[in-house]
């Protein structure tokens, strides 16, 4: 998944919380400007790489639902706020789990 699907298929209050970007700035990026602070590209790039893991079977919804859930997988933590932290290996371990049918 590119950044820019990524963008698109979440609502924007979310990828601002994620990057810590404006949300002016994240709407600019949903109508095609590329980021250019390193840090929102890499969280950005953090992101899609989670929503693949997720894998295509789970909706937009779902994966709106899974990031902003609490999981026990992670000490009870949302795997967006460990994202936003810069904590991408925690919560790529918890999406490989939970697309692989660990339910936590």
């Amino acid at each position: 998944m590119t950044i820019q699907v990524a963008v698109r298929s979440l609502p924007v209050s979310l990828v601002s919380r994620l990057t810590g970007a404006d949300v002016r700035s994240v709407e600019r990026w949903r109508n095609g400007t590329t980021p250019r602070r390193h840090a929102f590209v890499s969280r950005l790039d953090d992101l899609a790489a989670v929503l693949d893991l997720l894998g295509p079977g789970m909706t937009n919804r779902g994966k709106q639902a899974w990031l902003t859930s609490r999981s026990a997988y992670l000490g009870m933590a949302r795997p967006l706020d460990l994202l936003a932290r810069g904590e991408f290996d925690r919560v790529a371990g918890a999406a490989r789990a939970y697309s692989s049918g660990d339910p936590v």
